[in-house]
């Protein structure tokens, strides 16, 4: 096609005007639609909300819009309680942060300005007044349909850590701070977020997390929750040294266990990736799952895809260490017998076919978390002597029977052959 010069600077001009309007260096988003290779169509629901529309991803969804008046009630409800008449600082503050907000979401979306911030001035308040709500129950209204019904807590705690349901941490800490009170002078904004999510932290403390967790670093709710996970596995390896590109994947535990070695839970609960092979000993700590657990997972995991090359991928290096050691049920089965698995679904294969799921298309770390205990595995079922007495002890010796047996045939075995020694001893000294 050929442009004709009188076309050529309207052209030019177009391209310019593009460039111009790109940033030198693009800020880096944190906010995804989850990638269709991470989907299937079996399990999309594990992405998507089931009651509540956070952000603008699933904003103006029909089906989730029952919520969007409790929103505007949760924001009435605080006015009220702080006799303001008006949200006009509100809004002002939100809109100077508008344009900073929008470079969060990696995704294109419909929404202008004025809806834009809208949508964030009644995600962000809502989100403050319940984390307020579920700490202070004398804040709550009495016909507070959310408190009344456990199934709408666990919907809630479900769609809030969703990564496609996510508003920039900055905003709410930024709502938040505006909206403290001297009644609660030390009230903090990840103090209340972790008390609702109570249950999905492994028991972590509180105090310790805050202490070692910068507001600056985090970048929305499901990021809190992924820092608060990881934070301690994060610290034990940080001086440790990885055998990069050496490891190989290990075995699944029916495997393991006729290379003799043997699997314990981790005295310490509370870094729950903390995995150790030590003396043949696979110490690991206990995991319960639930009904959430995999939608937790799988969001996590679909976090830390888009993170780069250079960043620890913990969640992602964990769930692909399950998922080779867990074939089949019976490895499960295991793992709920040692304590390590609590199992709240109540069938082993689904938890199977959990990990299973869990371990497909998975990005590990470029510095593999895991990859020293992998190497030390396999040099372990690498040692035929280790294989071949834990055959044996597995094959001949897994009862006090069949240890009873065995010397009773080894007893047996010697007896005849002191008989035959005799005999033979015998009939050469009557010959003479």
């Amino acid at each position: 096609m050929q442009i004709v010069e009188g076309s050529a600077d309207t052209v030019i001009i177009d391209i310019h005007r593009q460039l111009d309007g790109l940033p030198s260096t693009p800020s880096k988003p944190t906010i995804y639609r989850v990638d269709s290779h991470l989907r299937s169509d079996k399990w999309n629901d594990v992405y998507d909300p089931e009651i509540l529309s956070i952000g603008p991803y699933h904003h103006g969804i029909l089906r989730l819009q029952n919520m969007q008046q409790l929103k505007f009630r949760y924001l009435k409800r605080y006015l009220k309680r702080r006799n303001e008449q008006s949200v006009e600082r509100y809004v002002l503050t939100v809109v100077h942060m508008e344009k900073r907000a929008r470079k969060c979401y990696a995704d294109s979306f419909d929404l202008d300005e004025n809806a834009f911030v809208t949508m964030m001035l009644l995600d962000g308040f809502f989100l403050i007044e319940l984390f307020r709500y579920s700490s202070f129950k004398h804040l709550r209204d009495a016909d507070d349909p959310i408190f009344r019904h456990e199934r709408i807590l666990s919907q809630l705690r479900h769609d809030i850590l969703l990564l496609e349901n996510q508003l920039p941490f900055f905003i709410l800490n930024q709502l938040f701070n505006m909206t403290k009170t001297d009644e609660n002078p030390e009230e903090d904004l990840i103090t209340l977020a972790l008390r609702f999510f109570d249950g999905m932290l492994l028991n972590l403390s509180v105090s310790r997390v805050l202490t070692r967790l910068p507001v600056k670093i985090i970048d929305h709710l499901c990021g809190l929750i992924h820092d608060v996970w990881c934070l301690p596995f994060a610290e034990a390896i940080s001086h440790t040294s990885n055998e990069r590109d050496k490891w190989e994947n290990v075995n699944s535990i029916s495997g393991l266990r006729e290379a003799g070695i043997k699997f314990k839970r981790a005295k310490v609960d509370n870094n729950l990736m903390d995995i150790k092979f030590v003396n043949g000993v696979l110490r690991i700590p206990q995991l319960i799952i639930y009904d959430e657990t995999e939608s937790q997972l799988m969001n996590l995991i679909a976090y830390e895809q888009y993170m780069s090359d250079g960043e620890r991928r913990y969640v992602s290096d964990y769930t692909f260490f399950m998922h080779c050691l867990i074939n089949t049920s019976n490895d499960v089965e295991l793992l709920r017998s040692r304590g390590i698995i609590e199992n709240c679904l109540g069938d082993d294969e689904e938890v199977c076919l959990m990990f299973n799921r869990l371990g497909r298309n998975i990005l590990t770390s470029t510095n593999f978390c895991y990859s020293q205990v992998f190497c030390s595995v396999n040099r372990h079922c690498q040692r035929r002597g280790k294989r071949w007495k834990a055959n044996l002890r597995r094959n001949y010796f897994n009862s006090p029977w069949t240890i009873i047996s065995f010397l009773a045939a080894v007893a047996l075995l010697v007896l005849t052959l002191t008989q035959t020694t005799y005999t033979v001893l015998t009939y050469y000294n009557r010959k003479r």
